[in-house]
C-alpha cells in the first residue's frame, strides 16, 4: 500500500483540510496561519510540512479530489453527451458552492484556473480522441472552453446562482451552437450605419 493510500496519510489530509475550511469561513485566508490550521485539525506541524508545502496546497489537493469525484461520475455513468456534461458540472458544483465562494471571498479562484489544465489529460482521453483534431488543436479547445466555463462557474456562484443548472446549460448549449453569436451578429448589423447616411 502506497502512502497516499495510507489510512492515517488519508485521515491527516482530511483533518488538515476541514481544519482550514472551517477557519476560512471565519477570517480571511491571507490571515491563517499554519499554527491555527494544525492546531484546529489537532496535529503537528510536522505533520502539516510532511503532506504540504502551502496552504495553497491543501485548497488545490481538495479540489483535485473534487474533480476526480466529478470525472469519476461521468465514466461510472457513460455521460458523453455534452448537455448532460454541462448540466452535471454545474450541478457538481452547486453542491460544493461553499467551497467555490470561499475562493470567491478570499481571491483565490486562481487556483481553480490554474489547475483546470492540469485536468485536461483526463478529458483529452475520453471526449477528444479520434474527433479529428490534432493534439494541440484539442489542447487549445479545451482551454477555450475550460476557460469559459470556469468564469461562468465563478460568475453564476458570485451572483447568487440566480439561474438554475438547466438554464445554464442553455445558455452555454446556445453559445456553443452558434444561436447567441447569430443574435449579436443581427443586433449589431441593425446598429450599423449605412453607407452615405454619416453626417
Amino acid at each position: 500500500m502506497g502512502v497516499r493510500d495510507n489510512p492515517i496519510s488519508v485521515r491527516s489530509r482530511k483533518r488538515i483540510t476541514e481544519a482550514l475550511l472551517k477557519i476560512m469561513q471565519e477570517k480571511p485566508f491571507a490571515k491563517i496561519s499554519i499554527k491555527e490550521i494544525v492546531e484546529e485539525a489537532g496535529l503537528t506541524r510536522q505533520t502539516f510540512y510532511h503532506k504540504y508545502a502551502t496552504k495553497e496546497d491543501v485548497l488545490i489537493q481538495y479540489q483535485d479530489e473534487l474533480f476526480k469525484e466529478f470525472t469519476d461520475y461521468l465514466e461510472e455513468h457513460k455521460i458523453m453527451d455534452w448537455e448532460q456534461i454541462i448540466w452535471f458540472y454545474f450541478r457538481f458544483w452547486q453542491q460544493h458552492s461553499d467551497f467555490v465562494q470561499l475562493l470567491i471571498d478570499n481571491e483565490l479562484v486562481y487556483i481553480m484556473q490554474l489547475r483546470f489544465p492540469d485536468y485536461f489529460k483526463t478529458i483529452q482521453s475520453w471526449y477528444f480522441v479520434d474527433s479529428g483534431y490534432t493534439e494541440t488543436e484539442a489542447e487549445y479547445l479545451y482551454s477555450f472552453f475550460a476557460g469559459a466555463i470556469i468564469n461562468l462557474l465563478i460568475t453564476w456562484i458570485r451572483n447568487g446562482q440566480v439561474m438554475t443548472t438547466r438554464e445554464m446549460t442553455q445558455l452555454i448549449m446556445e453559445i456553443v451552437d452558434g444561436t447567441i453569436l447569430r443574435q449579436m451578429t443581427e443586433v449589431m448589423k441593425s446598429r450599423q450605419t449605412a453607407p452615405g447616411e454619416l453626417e
